[in-house]
């Protein structure tokens, strides 16, 4: 969509916006593998016949703030692209690679923090 419809990859390219919103994207990514690596694990355990506890308080807890902290993400990608769209913050001077930055350490980042964290959980 970026390249072929609306108004081009020179105009998303200059918008800091955009990159909030691939790094809100990113995000919601990255912290969508904890409670999908901690409930695959549980069920995966469960279908081999092992024996599996209830969530701890612990555990739920966690949950609770990862899967918060991507509804908050998910909210706050609408007021992106309806500032995006209108040109807040546009400048032509700045460049891209400075955008994919935090969105690429958001992403691989906070997705290595969360995979390890689910894959390491003790409670």
């Amino acid at each position: 969509r970026v390249v072929q419809y609306g108004k081009g990859w020179d105009f998303y390219a200059h918008e800091p916006i955009f990159w909030v919103k691939m790094s809100l994207t990113g995000v919601i990514l990255a912290a969508s593998a904890f409670p999908a690596i901690t409930i695959t694990g549980r069920s995966l355990a469960k279908a081999t016949g092992r024996d599996v506890p209830p969530f701890s308080p612990a555990l739920v807890k966690r949950m609770t703030s990862v899967v918060n902290a991507e509804l908050l993400a998910i909210v706050s990608i609408p007021l992106t692209a309806t500032l995006m769209a209108r040109g807040v913050l546009y400048a032509d001077w700045f460049p891209w690679p400075v955008g994919v930055a935090p969105a690429a350490l958001a992403t691989l980042g906070l997705g290595f923090k969360y995979s390890k964290e689910a894959l390491t959980w003790k409670d």
